[in-house]
């Protein structure tokens, strides 16, 4: 049989607010409603499932403070007020703040919901507006719709929840409270369900290292170059492997705390890895660690070696603290869980699934007792994006899983326990986003953050050294301000690769952690941190046409100013909490002209829909109509009824794909609004859509006139 090894990453950065205690954000309590409790609870009634769940300790620690009554965040500080003693600035932070939703999945699907959205849509966007205009006992049943949604499934025949979902609308106050304990009782049940699951034996837990840091860039910035010799790095090397000893030191000693027994694994954050680090994992007695193929890959080229045939297997790296295995996970396998088949039928996906495992088990076949695949992705951010929470893929999936006899899933630990190990001579520092470390540094923005994170921690040094007896529970208190800061999710949202509407939140919490080091030490905050690191959105993912273009419909750049003044869309720069790397689109442009609105596709590969004749191009219309056009490279698969005929339809598909379509189709008189995505399909099937977020909204007026685009 086939060994697979599922790994989950549970993941949130660490909310609380130095000043005050609250959590800033509320995605722990949240999350920990939907994603934390049920992914292990399904394998409960499983007899041959074992999968591994990486926990950051952060995370934890956030969670143990919700359940011991030690914070809050102000949603549920919001959703426990009574609504008739809500003021007018409350009214209108629950409009503003209470749809934070995949609206697809957690809006559209609930009409009471919903309607409180249309509203404030229908004042456009007018939070005050829409408060002003909504009786209390609305007010009550939108708090409480708010907080229902990020119920998981599993427990939505369990009471209180099963009453709330049927009543739907005039809940009480009592009602709304009886909410938020049950919220809270769901909190304190999840750590004690990962505990009593492993002494079952069914899941094994590991963690990352305790705030989440980058740990080969906290070792030394400069491992960055290993990958990309020519970045950008910030004006101070910050090389602070003490730091990242500590980090994996805190993790080691909360599991032992709270499991009882020695951590044995790690998903190093973002599965960052190092010959630097790897000896301090080893040094702590951790067994192994897992990363991406493409680390692999360079890491293998690193020491003049070929890639194997097949890179599913366990490997053993060799330190100067002793051996550590490393598990390199399988990301075209992980990424079509976590980025592909939300959009499919759970039926085809799972079965997709499960194909691609059976061909690899083939090809295995000779070697399965050493071969194990491991499948790692986000526990927590995919399953927004799925029907119903992926209650129905979920379920199916472990299903089948459980009864496939020719695939044996197993924990990390026990993959390190029966594969026979390969050596790897060499490590080549990088993560699982393209194997190096772009996203966290090399960015201006990236930059300014390390270095005031460098003229913080050297404050806090010289502060040390000058002050021996300085108050003990200050210094603690600065030490682990700046350990908060070495995280990872800081830098998550500087630079270009992730940009959305609370960037400026996270850089707000990043400059308090490091301002709370100079309060605790009693010193002035410099003036740097007060000023934003982040300066807005430079490189957006969307620009906007500068006017009216008629490009050639042929497939390919005729010339160079062909789709020049173009509006063009970013894939890789609309980013979010989950990053995709196999992307198909590069990137999109659009524009019009007193006929047609023109539309064209670029490839991270280059004709690749010439070359691939399985997938597909898929223009989804939202509004005025709704309905899909669909091309190959032979032209028009299909297209809605309302369109017309296919003569009004341009096409061309070779290097690029370029497409033409009428605006008499949607309007008479060529004046309106569209609202589009545009897509791959494989089959039938969606690989991948942009943007994932709301639509282009494509506002086009009569000839002559001004045209508006936007998103």
């Amino acid at each position: 049989m086939l060994k697979v090894a599922f790994l989950w990453h549970m993941h949130q950065p660490y909310y609380r607010d130095p000043a005050t205690g609250g959590m800033i954000l509320p995605w722990v309590r949240l999350h920990c409603l939907k994603d934390y409790y049920d992914l292990p609870a399904r394998l409960q009634k499983y007899d041959r499932l074992k999968m591994t769940f990486n926990l950051v300790p952060s995370l934890i620690e956030q969670i143990t403070l919700y359940v011991d009554g030690k914070t809050t965040d102000r949603q549920l500080e919001l959703t426990k007020k009574p609504t008739t003693e809500l003021s007018r600035e409350d009214k209108a932070e629950i409009f503003k703040t209470f749809f934070t939703a995949n609206h697809k999945t957690m809006i559209e699907p609930y009409p009471r919901y919903k309607k409180f959205y249309k509203k404030l849509v229908d004042c456009n966007m007018d939070a005050e507006l829409a408060a002003r205009t909504t009786s209390p006992s609305e007010l009550r049943d939108l708090t409480v719709w708010a907080n229902l949604v990020w119920i998981d499934p599993i427990f939505r025949s369990q009471e209180p929840f099963k009453k709330l979902f049927a009543k739907g609308s005039r809940f009480t106050e009592e009602e709304k409270q009886e909410l938020v304990k049950a919220e809270l009782a769901i909190m304190a049940d999840t750590i004690p369900l990962y505990r009593s699951l492993m002494d079952e034996g069914k899941i094994e837990v590991s963690f990352t290292p305790y705030f989440h840091p980058i740990l080969p860039l906290i070792c030394d910035t400069e491992s960055a170059r290993e990958a990309l010799p020519g970045i950008n790095l910030p004006r101070n090397r910050f090389c602070h492997p003490e730091d990242a000893e500590k980090q994996v030191s805190l993790a080691v000693e909360m599991y032992r705390r709270i499991f009882d027994r020695e951590l044995a694994g790690m998903w190093p954050s973002e599965g960052s890895i190092s010959e630097q680090m790897a000896p301090i994992l080893a040094g702590h007695g951790i067994r192994w660690m897992a990363s991406d193929e493409e680390v692999l890959r360079s890491s293998l080229a690193k020491a003049g070696e070929d890639f194997p045939a097949s890179a599913h297997t366990v490997y053993r790296h060799d330190t100067a603290s002793g051996p550590i295995h490393v598990l390199f996970r399988d990301h075209a396998l992980s990424d079509r869980i976590g980025f592909v088949y939300s959009g499919w039928d759970e039926e085809k996906a799972v079965d997709d699934f499960l194909k691609h495992l059976h061909r690899m088990a083939d090809l295995l076949k000779d070697q399965n007792e050493n071969s194990v695949v491991p499948i790692i992705l986000d526990g927590e951010n995919c399953w927004e994006y799925f029907p119903n929470d992926g209650d129905a893929f979920l379920n199916l999936l472990f299903d089948k899983l459980n009864r496939d006899k020719q695939i044996e899933t197993v924990t990390f630990g026990e993959a390190v326990e029966t594969v026979q190990p390969t050596p790897l001579k060499k490590i080549r520092a990088g993560s699982w986003i393209n194997h190096n470390f772009r996203v966290w540094i090399g960015h201006p923005e990236d930059n300014s953050a390390w270095d005031l994170l460098w003229d913080t921690r050297r404050t806090l040094t010289r502060f040390k050294e000058e002050h021996p007896d300085y108050d003990r529970h200050k210094i603690g208190a600065a030490e682990k301000a700046i350990l908060v800061a070495e995280g990872s999710d800081w830098n998550w949202w500087y630079g270009d690769e992730h940009r959305g509407p609370q960037n400026d939140v996270f850089d707000r919490i990043y400059r308090a952690h490091l301002g709370s080091v100079y309060s605790h030490l009693g010193l002035e905050i410099p003036t740097a941190l007060l000023s934003p690191i982040s300066q807005g959105v430079p490189e957006i993912s969307i620009t906007e046409p500068e006017g009216t273009v008629t490009p050639i419909i042929d497939g390919c750049l005729t010339h160079y100013y062909e789709w020049l003044g173009a509006g063009r869309f970013e894939p890789g720069q609309a980013g979010g909490a989950m990053h995709r790397i196999d992307r198909i689109i590069s990137s999109l442009y659009y524009v019009s002209d007193d006929e047609y609105i023109y539309m064209r596709a670029d490839f991270c590969d280059k004709r690749f829909l010439v070359d691939n004749s399985s997938y597909r191009l898929k223009v989804v219309i939202f509004s005025p109509g709704q309905g899909t056009f669909v091309f190959d490279k032979d032209g028009i698969v299909s297209m809605p009824d309302w369109a017309g005929s296919q003569e009004e339809i341009l096409f061309g598909i070779g290097d690029i794909a370029e497409i033409g379509l009428k605006k008499a189709m949607f309007f008479p008189d060529g004046c309106g609004e569209v609202f589009f995505k545009i897509g791959i399909l494989e089959g039938n099937e969606d690989v991948e859509l942009w943007p994932q977020g709301d639509p282009i909204r494509f506002r086009f007026s009569g000839e002559g006139e001004e045209i508006v685009w936007d998103l």
